[in-house]
């Protein structure tokens, strides 16, 4: 079992947030919507997903498009992003579509194939 922790979206200025975890195991065909923090480590495919703060851990495949206020990816992403906060691209991450975010994050290594709209929330 691999007992490394899947990193999870950069602490931010969010409220207490169900917090929900679906293993490497765990396989869905069609759409996925949630509340709060979902840290998914499976397979997706079909779409969308939505929802709060998304973690797609680094043995994650999603192959559908993501609406989310803030998602982190350290696995593979074959799909439209729109979010809300901010996008962090850790190091694993490979992500093959277009993205929509008022911040984007991205380390060393990330792999990020398609167009990306980055416009900034007005503070008010």
């Amino acid at each position: 079992m691999d007992t490394k922790p899947t990193p999870t979206a950069v602490p931010s200025e969010r409220p207490n947030l169900t917090k929900s975890v679906l293993s490497k195991d765990v396989e869905i065909t069609g759409s996925l919507t949630f509340r709060g923090e979902l840290t998914f480590d499976g397979k997706i495919k079909g779409g969308p997903v939505s929802g709060s703060v998304l973690n797609v851990g680094e043995h994650a495949t999603v192959e559908g498009d993501i609406t989310a206020d803030e998602v982190s990816i350290s696995g593979a992403v074959k799909g439209n992003a729109s979010i809300t906060n901010r996008c962090y691209l850790r190091a694993s991450a490979r992500l093959n579509g277009d993205l929509n975010t008022s911040r984007l994050i991205m380390e060393e290594g990330a792999t990020f194939i398609g167009m990306s709209n980055i416009t900034p929330r007005e503070k008010g």
